[in-house]
């Protein structure tokens, strides 16, 4: 990939305008959910299988013990001419066509649905657990760049240092919903447990002028990875809106075997 992502040819209607590279990122992974302190508080997954119809689907579901838990789904659709059949050529790859994602607080609390649609180029939040009436509605202006789900996708050329920086937004719902511009960058590498890990640094992203700088001060999220395979080996985020700090790793694994110190 050249610049900051590999963007596709300008689509004549509304949709995704990221080519996301599926590899064996789209693998199944058992998780361990952490709190901030490295105490183990529950367990997470990701999901992931192919529909009849050729479409590829991801499910992360984060829990803690105590009751929370955030529940995201990403539908994702080949690009044509995206698959040789060779594994040592160019891999599949993805754009997505709908995310969303709803949380459950401890106390039991449901809180809004999110649902971005990238074919109406717009992102949702309803109330209801369900039902997808009276919701509140924000247009997506300008190239789609909105990633929510499959992020450890996004991340992929950041992980094997093609790229340095990635810009992409987020959707959230606050009083309504809202999207975030963010910057991902690339950040240590460390070997831990002969592991080589790379830890991928994301947050607010305020330009050009003080993305680099931003990165680096702010209060920011991570994935990591194994810096050989590109596997998937954790990330930290909040379990919802203003709720607890939570890191996820690989089962098997624990934080400071990933480098989290």
């Amino acid at each position: 990939m050249l610049g900051l992502l590999l963007l596709a040819p300008a689509p004549t209607h509304a949709e995704s305008s990221l080519a996301l590279r599926a590899e064996s990122s789209l693998e199944p992974i058992g998780a361990t959910t952490f709190d901030e302190s490295g105490r183990a508080i529950g367990r997470s997954s990701f999901e992931a299988w192919t529909e009849d119809d050729g479409s590829h689907r991801m499910r992360v579901t984060m829990g803690t013990d105590d009751g929370g838990r955030n529940v995201s789904q990403a539908v994702l659709a080949p690009i044509a001419g995206s698959v040789t059949g060779s594994a040592t050529e160019e891999a599949l790859r993805l754009r997505v066509v709908e995310e969303r994602s709803q949380s459950t607080t401890a106390d039991g609390r449901t809180l809004p649905l999110l649902v971005i649609d990238h074919r109406a180029g717009r992102v949702s939040c309803y109330d209801g657990a369900d039902a997808e009436a009276g919701g509140r509605h924000v247009a997506i202006e300008g190239d789609d760049r909105v990633v929510n789900v499959p992020m450890q996708l996004l991340f992929a050329p950041l992980v094997s240092g093609e790229i340095d920086a990635v810009r992409f937004q987020i959707a959230a719902c606050d009083d309504g919903p809202v999207l975030h511009d963010m910057i991902a960058v690339r950040g240590k590498t460390r070997t831990r447990a002969g592991r080589k890990v790379v830890e991928i640094e994301y947050g607010p992203d305020f330009g050009e002028a003080v993305a680099w700088l931003a990165s680096r001060l702010l209060p920011s999220f991570s994935f990591w990875f194994d810096a050989d395979d590109g596997a998937y080996l954790g990330h930290r985020m909040p379990l919802h809106r203003k709720g607890p700090e939570i890191t996820l790793v690989r089962q098997g694994l624990t934080p400071p075997e990933i480098g989290i110190d």
